[in-house]
């Protein structure tokens, strides 16, 4: 009688080389795919350009890059329940310019300027959350239209200038520049970054509200179900964006020492390319802020090495086109097996 064969078992050992890398890499929405992709990109920025590990030039590239983490911190967590954002932008250059307006052409004392900014942002990102999730209209849609209408109030204020602190005379400096000081040698803009960083990861990992999120982004109808109250969550995920882009905004302003309407053109798309780098996928459902915060920092070393090799800024968008096809590959494991 002829016994019916079956083919071997494939060794462990003779896995194929994707397999391999998607096992460090770690599961969709683990933390460790963006350390894996931010490994990786140093190494590559070395090779290119032994100016890349000089420490003022690593310095400048977390400063620099300490804008993109705050947006992506607040993009992250619209994400995370499946929406999107994409007027992070010009609510940064509004925001910021409101910031300026109030306290170079009016007087206003930096608290109250910054208190008024802030809670302005909050409110209008909590207004748009609700255009999302009471009358139902898509977030893509919503915050598209955020973008073209804050980009026309950045325009609208102080006549399409910028705004400095020699916008008046005599001049009259910003309150807030200490944001642009260091502290015990460390950029105040950089701990401003890692401070949100943290402070965002600590909510999402150990109060239910991160678990409510994830929930919504995965099975927004069962969260519903088991009584969650999705509505007021993606109010306040859109607070929360757009609060952090009025404080990106505000850091920015310190650091040029001037806002331009046009401040932070491309950033909606970079910090959206950032999360999912980072992990959390287009859906939502999961992933980690510091994964997002570590793509904002992986997309700044790519604007390095354009910078360091005397590359037009042009390349700029064809290096973020790149990163947002790679960000979609690897969120739904294109090229990393599971």
């Amino acid at each position: 009688m002829t016994g019916i064969s079956s083919a071997p078992a494939p060794s462990p050992y003779r896995q194929s080389l994707p397999a391999l890398l998607g096992r460090a890499a770690g599961q969709e929405g683990s933390v460790r795919r963006p350390i894996a992709f931010l490994i990786g990109a140093g190494i590559i920025a070395t090779l290119i350009t032994h100016d890349f590990i000089r420490g003022s030039n690593l310095n400048e590239l977390l400063i620099s890059s300490s804008f993109l983490v705050v947006l992506s911190v607040g993009e992250a967590f619209v994400i995370l329940v499946g929406s999107i954002d994409l007027g992070v932008e010009s609510l940064m250059a509004s925001f910021g310019m409101l910031a300026a307006w109030l306290t170079v052409f009016h007087g206003v004392p930096t608290g109250p300027a910054l208190l008024g900014t802030m809670v302005g942002a909050v409110i209008l990102g909590a207004l748009v959350g609700l255009l999302v999730a009471k009358v139902h209209i898509p977030s893509f849609v919503v915050t598209l239209g955020t973008y073209w209408g804050f980009q026309g109030v950045a325009l609208l204020t102080n006549g399409g200038s910028y705004i400095s602190p020699s916008s008046v005379t005599p001049a009259r400096p910003f309150g807030f520049a200490v944001l642009a000081d260091s502290t015990l040698g460390v950029s105040n803009l950089i701990i401003v970054a890692v401070g949100v960083t943290v402070v965002a990861q600590l909510v999402i990992t150990f109060t239910p509200l991160g678990a409510w999120l994830k929930s919504i982004g995965s099975n927004e109808l069962a969260a519903r179900r088991v009584g969650l109250r999705a509505d007021a969550l993606k109010v306040l995920v859109f607070a929360v964006s757009a609060g952090l882009a009025a404080l990106a905004g505000i850091m920015m302003t310190a650091y040029q020492g001037s806002i331009y309407p046009t401040t932070g053109q491309g950033d909606s798309l970079e910090a959206i390319a950032a999360v999912i780098l980072g992990g959390i996928p287009f859906t939502g459902g999961r992933g980690t802020v510091v994964g997002a915060a570590l793509g904002a920092l992986l997309i700044g070393i790519i604007n390095d090495i354009i910078v360091l090799l005397g590359l037009p800024a042009l390349y700029e968008y064809i290096f973020v086109a790149a990163v947002l096809v790679v960000a979609g590959l690897q969120a739904r494991g294109g090229f990393l097996v599971k």
